[in-house]
């Protein structure tokens, strides 16, 4: 079954500068731009990607649930592609969250910040949080719970008398008194000079070993950035964590690597976007996602990884014939999302939007999310933002559903996937679109997926600074016990500060919580295989 997608044309090369420990993306250039006053094309959605005609209906009902402000941040963005958690619960009923906070406009000062709720559901730090590390600068935070409840964020800072930026993670010393101490993970030197790994992504195992898979930053723009696994543990005699050695696992040319631990065995699982065409191609568009499971946390083969979404090549002996050559049309980007479900299974779920190899086109902002599971190797289409085209971009690293997070309730067996969607006629003043939280479910371990449910449902059309609602970066506990629990900024001038897009404005650090029974389980989302010849497909 062969399927395509309408895309405007694209530069499919796009370039990258680093600014501190931020990468920056340059705009994407529109091929035969029309003349100044001309008006863009709008393409329509394809019908074979419709649901609900296209464009999704959006409320303007109030959000779903509860809603705490649990601290703020100049600082809008989190990361630049996979979210992980942010957000965790522990054995004791106490909920756990950290973000990355810029204190001041301009973010000149900028920390990562922790607070926690207990069972009685206070917040034990109020509306503002605690700090977690004093060091010159810190940001781009992970977070996850011990067997005891012991909170290990992780994150990576820039320590006074040296620029360059390094992973380090924490732990509470006396819980829940948020005292916490913060390690560096082990430097790693090329020509006597400490390189930069950084942005990490980590899980906390059944032996409590915290699993660490962090990215080094390159020295040229567009450079592929390394890899590296490597974990460690929290020592109580010593009340310290220790790390063990780092391993270079690969390369990958987004920010996109992933980690997850199971809660019922020792297995462990990392993810990553594996470019394409290696030494031929360096893009940040052609990628396959791989993934390397431990069955016992410790033991790695990361020489044999397996290749989730093996997206099929393009044949240019089928050319004039640019549909046939083609073949697959979709490339994973950006961020993935890993989790084990109750029966020790892992499940996957990714963003792809277009890429045509034939003619070097890309979608700059259509996309979908799809889901992957390890039983049977089925793809399942959980979210559909084919919205035609639209003439403006959602910002750097964006697309207009992107950022999956997979969490489970395991009284039920239903999965959860939380992601952003892009409200395209919610657009600020600043000309960028404002973003939502949708949730979907599947009650057959990701078979089928729901059509997503919008738990935000903020409206600000044409808002100035300081008065947009756009929620970004979200982040999703594992545990669904009834309730969602949810972490994520609401942005308050849409687009990301770090890449020049809208103004410095404070805006909230948000805990939504959403009982399961307001998130609708039909109608269900449409069944179309991922790959052109229906590998993959459920049943097939």
């Amino acid at each position: 079954m062969k399927w395509l997608v309408c895309v405007t044309a694209l530069s499919l090369l796009l370039l990258s500068t680093v600014l501190g420990d931020e990468l920056l993306l340059d705009k994407v250039k529109i091929r035969n731009l029309p003349a100044a006053g001309t008006a863009y094309e709008i393409l329509p959605a394809p019908s074979d990607f419709s649901v609900a005609s296209g464009m999704p209906s959006w409320s303007t009902d109030d959000p779903l649930g509860e809603i705490d402000t649990v601290g703020t941040t100049w600082y809008d963005y989190q990361h630049n592609g996979t979210i992980g958690r942010m957000i965790v619960t522990d054995t004791s009923g106490n909920i756990h969250v950290d973000w990355m906070n810029g204190l001041d406009n301009g973010a000149t000062q900028r920390h990562v910040y922790y607070n926690i709720r207990d069972e009685s559901g206070t917040w034990l730090f109020g509306n503002t949080g605690q700090a977690v590390e004093a060091a010159q600068r810190g940001g781009y935070c992970m977070l996850d719970v011990g067997s005891d409840g012991r909170p290990y964020p992780a994150f990576h800072v820039i320590r006074a008398g040296n620029p360059r930026a390094h992973t380090a993670v924490a732990a509470d010393l006396f819980p829940p008194a948020a005292a916490f101490a913060f390690w560096d993970a082990p430097y790693e030197y090329v020509g006597g000079v400490d390189i930069q790994i950084y942005w990490p992504q980590i899980a906390a195992d059944q032996q409590d070993r915290i699993q660490i898979f962090d990215s080094q930053e390159m020295a040229n723009a567009g450079d592929p950035m390394h890899v590296y696994y490597l974990n460690g543990a929290y020592n109580i005699s010593s009340s310290e964590i220790e790390f063990n050695a780092r391993t270079l696992v690969d390369t990958q040319m987004t920010i996109s690597q992933g980690c997850a631990a199971s809660n019922v065995s020792d297995r462990v699982a990392i993810a990553w976007m594996e470019p394409r065409d290696p030494f031929v191609d360096w893009n940040q568009y052609n990628n396959d996602v791989y993934v390397v499971i431990s069955e016992d946390g410790i033991t790695w083969d990361f020489s044999n990884p397996l290749n989730v979404t093996d997206f099929i090549p393009p044949d240019t002996l089928l050319l004039p014939d640019t549909t046939a050559a083609n073949k697959d049309t979709l490339r994973s980007y950006n961020d993935v999302s890993l989790f084990f479900d109750d029966n020790d299974n892992l499940h996957v779920a990714f963003t792809t939007p277009a890429y045509y190899s034939i003619e070097e086109l890309i979608s700059i902002n259509n996309s979908l999310i799809w889901h992957w599971e390890e039983v049977n190797g089925w793809y399942s289409l959980v979210a559909d933002g084919w919205w035609g085209g639209v003439p403006f971009e959602c910002g750097a690293w964006q697309r207009f559903v992107q950022r999956p997070c997979l969490s489970q309730d395991p009284s039920t067996g239903y999965l959860y996937c939380l992601y952003q969607a892009y409200d395209t006629s919610d657009v600020s003043t600043g000309g960028y679109p404002q973003g939502e939280l949708f949730v979907s479910v599947s009650t057959d371990y990701g078979v089928r997926w729901s059509v997503g449910t919008n738990i935000t449902n903020t409206h600000a059309p044409g808002a100035e600074p300081g008065h947009c609602l756009s929620e970004r970066d979200p982040s999703m506990a594992e545990l669904v016990d009834g309730y969602l629990r949810i972490l994520y900024v609401l942005d308050t001038d849409a687009g990301g500060i770090p890449q020049n897009e809208g103004a410095w404005t404070l805006s909230s650090v948000i805990y939504q919580e959403v009982p399961v029974n307001l998130i609708p389980t039909t109608p269900l989302m449409p069944r179309y295989p991922m790959h052109v010849d229906s590998t993959g497909f459920p049943g097939e």
